[in-house]
């Protein structure tokens, strides 16, 4: 069904009814710019909701890093770009606050006086990955090449040697198959997974785009890294 922004605003209530029938193309001015469908538990369950600029819907093509910038340079939302495909962020819920605050207070009191610093999320990371550049948001970080900050943008353009991700139902997928990948071919030196729904938590160590050191903890357990030594984080 095909309807023009003006009477998608005007009759709503009868656009949600059509999506019991098909999806809904709202155009402006001629042109096709949104898509709306209807919310189902396949969907909810799937982990993420993909959300491109309006002038790809349909095709299938790469989002270039260009394109991503302009498509996000006035929106409130969190996004990532991540092998050429936008994913919108959910928004955290208590358990993975928690969790997140607590391992970043144990980076902060470690990287005190030192070389390195902890980042926490919203915080854009950008990664060049086989000639694509991918953008990140993960949970937290240490950043150690500090020349790569441009204090003109008041961006970080650099390799984190450490990012943390807290999954969640939602991000599962990407976090252990996607971006444990990408981290990998990117230059990260170590990569924490902590999964509060099974209480266990992942740490993999990386070198010259392999794998090189992995270790497993449970919920109450101290994890310690690899690469920082004496860093450790008692998880409770």
């Amino acid at each position: 069904m095909l309807l023009n922004a003006t009477d998608v605003k005007n009759s709503f209530g009868k656009v949600l009814k059509m999506l019991d029938y098909e999806d809904v193309i709202v155009t402006k001015k001629g042109k096709a710019v949104a898509k709306i469908v209807k919310f189902t538990e396949s969907v909810k369950d799937h982990g993420y909701i993909k959300e491109y600029p309006a002038e790809y819907t349909g095709q299938d093509r790469k989002v270039t890093y260009e394109e991503f910038l302009k498509f996000t340079a006035n929106s409130e939302n969190r996004y990532e770009l991540i092998n050429g495909e936008i994913y919108m962020l959910a928004s955290p819920k208590t358990t993975h606050q928690q969790v997140v605050g607590q391992f970043y207070v144990a980076f902060y009191k470690y990287f005190e006086g030192k070389s390195c610093t902890p980042f926490i999320s919203p915080y854009d990371i950008t990664l060049n990955i086989k000639d694509e550049t991918n953008v990140f948001q993960p949970d937290l970080g240490v950043i150690c090449d500090l020349e790569e900050f441009n204090n003109e943008h008041d961006q970080y353009m650099g390799v984190p040697a450490l990012v943390v991700e807290v999954t969640s139902k939602s991000s599962r997928s990407k976090d252990y198959v996607k971006k444990l990948n990408n981290y990998m071919l990117a230059g990260v030196k170590e990569y924490w997974i902590i999964d509060p729904m099974y209480q266990n938590a992942k740490v993999y160590g990386f070198d010259d785009d392999e794998l090189i050191d992995y270790r497993e903890y449970e919920k109450g357990s101290t994890i310690a890294s690899s690469f920082f030594e004496g860093l450790k984080v008692k998880w409770v």
